[in-house]
């Protein structure tokens, strides 16, 4: 039984790894549509046109919105964003510790918490989009926030035997978005049912020929989707973002091999899921069956990493001293981790099926005689690469640092979890880990130091306090043109929905990101490349359908005549005047510069 400084300083010092990894830049990423969904459900018609809307919204499998929208009424957009989001990190970091609990205890517990806050939260496929386009532990607010917690609390009351929790956990967590608890499903049902070999076969052949029957993506939509979201389908991953999963699964298949029954039920189960749901994904691939691209199966990559991260560290405290071979096994599987996005996944399988001939008998495992020759190889290039990275690292915390010295630096004064990236990462489990030691022996130090840990990570986490977030999401945003607009007509802001949606609060004609969901129906497919192809031609730069010489040529009266040919737009407002017209303006406190208000009425009037 820890002592009570020893938990102090656990906490203290996990409540500062959270915030060090988790700082908090406001309403941004996808959660600008989570944000749009909320105020579209507390006024459907001033969005009905909007392209993200026009033929429904991933927000129709979802209620997260509806308790969205209420608050948003109470507290505002800007607020509400933050509490759900500050409450979902607590229900997160509460649903790992339950989970973490049923492998771990003591200091091996602190520590696989410790490493699922800090190490990097990435999964599946980056590609050409922004950094880290999809994660576990969000630090904006999305429906994904909260299923996440629920699916983690659904597996840890399964673990622990209490099946009705668990199945309204994760019945919940598919409430809110079904996507991400549609692992936690598949999970509860392997679990549940424990399906031998012949089974599995049996269950794989089914699902093979299901998705040859299903009805398929046409070409159009097929080639939309690879353009807006290549993501969703597997051969356009790379070869690393796929053996990561094979990483993960190799160390929980290790896992299973030494643990007891009823641990190795829950192991096996994980990494089923994980094999499931790619395989699932391979054949939405495969077939362009329409359903499982949409069901995006392999998002079952964040509960795997998780799970494997947690069960890494029980595997290191129950087998670590008992052998020498136990601990060139552990060493190679710690390896893999660290190289889960190369090598380490066929590795990890490697390691996974000695593990399970060796610790499946209660005793240390015959190493092959190659094994140690090749680990030391291993971990000596591990060693190298992580020495590399570190230096790359300091070198850009050396220039993180200049600019911090000057006052006209962009480096956010306070604010050292920027440093924090890549392998220095690592630095906050092992402070935690050096602080635990030290309280054996100096236990109010101890406590002292997390809590000045805590007081530094909470410098600079609220980072939503700029004229952006203030200017849109404030409990009252000012609305641009006055009443010259109407709340149900559609408008075609230049280059700039972000002003259409959380300004005016009404729907935006169109732009590349507003096509989003194109995944999910093939009407939006066809919609987007209508309208996107009439801002390619008007020269708008939020458009990827036009060439680079389209993008951005000033607008003229002829190019906004022929936008304003389609009825489904009312209102354009653009960065300048069409050939000196007389035109409403609206001066935007972000830039000091004007906009100009064009009626589509007019221009088709003139045609």
């Amino acid at each position: 039984m820890p002592s009570r400084s020893a938990r102090a300083t656990a906490l203290l010092s996990l409540a500062a790894i959270w915030l060090f990894t988790h700082r908090y830049f406001g309403i941004q990423h996808d959660g600008l549509f989570y944000a749009v969904q909320a105020l579209a459900r507390a006024d459907p018609a001033a969005f009905r046109h909007d392209l993200f809307f026009a033929f429904g919204s991933q927000d129709d499998y979802s209620l997260f919105s509806h308790a969205y929208a209420g608050l948003i009424e109470i507290l505002g957009l800007g607020q509400t964003a933050l509490v759900l989001l500050l409450t979902a990190h607590l229900a997160w970091a509460l649903a790992a510790h339950a989970l973490a609990r049923r492998w771990l205890q003591g200091v091996s517990l602190w520590l696989g918490l410790a490493l699922v806050f800090a190490l990097p939260r990435q999964y599946g496929a980056q590609g050409d989009f922004p950094q880290d386009i999809l994660r576990y532990a969000e630090s904006f607010l999305t429906a994904r926030s909260w299923a996440e917690p629920l699916v983690l609390a659904g597996i840890a009351a399964c673990l622990g035997g209490r099946y009705r929790l668990a199945l309204a956990a994760i019945g919940a967590g598919l409430l809110c978005h079904p996507l991400i608890a549609l692992p936690g499903l598949i999970f509860l049902l392997l679990f549940m049912v424990r399906p031998g070999l012949k089974t599995l076969a049996f269950l794989a052949l089914a699902a093979a020929l299901v998705a040859g029957v299903l009805p398929a993506m046409d070409h159009e939509w097929l080639g939309m989707v690879r353009r807006r979201a290549p993501f969703v389908l597997l051969d356009t991953w790379q070869w690393g973002e796929l053996a990561e999963a094979l990483a993960w699964t190799g160390i929980l298949l290790a896992a299973a091999s030494g643990a007891t029954p009823a641990e190795r039920r829950g192991y096996l189960a994980l990494a089923l899921t994980g094999i499931a749901g790619l395989y699932l994904s391979l054949l939405g691939t495969a077939t362009h069956a329409a359903l499982l691209i949409q069901a995006q199966p392999w998002r079952c990559l964040w509960l795997l990493k998780v799970a494997a991260i947690l069960a890494l560290v029980a595997m290191f405290a129950a087998r670590w001293r008992r052998s020498t071979a136990d601990r060139w096994l552990l060493a190679g599987l710690a390896a893999a981790a660290m190289t889960a996005h190369g090598p380490g996944g066929p590795v990890a399988l490697l390691l996974a099926a000695i593990a399970h001939a060796g610790w499946q008998q209660g005793t240390p495992p015959e190493l092959p005689r190659w094994l140690p020759l090749a680990g030391g190889f291993a971990l000596a290039v591990v060693l190298l690469e992580s020495v590399l990275a570190l230096m790359q690292q300091l070198a850009y915390l050396a220039q993180r640092l200049v600019e911090w010295a000057d006052p006209a630096g962009a480096m956010p004064k306070g604010d050292p979890a920027a440093y924090l990236q890549g392998p220095l990462a690592l630095l906050l489990p092992a402070g935690l880990a050096l602080l635990l030691v030290s309280c054996r022996r100096y236990p109010g130090p101890s406590v002292l130091a997390a809590s000045l840990a805590l007081i530094i990570s909470a410098v600079g986490w609220y980072r939503a306090d700029d004229i952006w977030q203030r200017t849109l999401f404030s409990i009252s945003p000012q609305r641009p043109f006055g009443d010259l607009i109407a709340r149900h007509e559609t408008v075609y802001w230049q280059d700039n929905f972000q002003y259409t949606w959380f300004l005016l609060r009404q729907g935006n004609y169109a732009s590349t990101d507003q096509s989003v969901g194109v995944v999910f129906s093939s009407a939006t497919t066809r919609e987007a490349i209508r309208r996107l192809d009439r801002l390619a031609a008007f020269g708008s730069r939020d458009t990827d359908r036009a060439g680079e010489r389209q993008k951005g040529q000033r607008a003229t009266r002829s190019g906004l005549t022929g936008l304003c040919q389609d009825k489904a737009l009312d209102v354009v407002i653009l960065a300048h005047r069409i050939d000196a017209a007389d035109a409403p303006q609206w001066v935007d406190p972000l830039s000091s510069t004007p906009w100009y208000l064009y009626r589509c009425a007019a221009f088709r009037t003139a045609s």
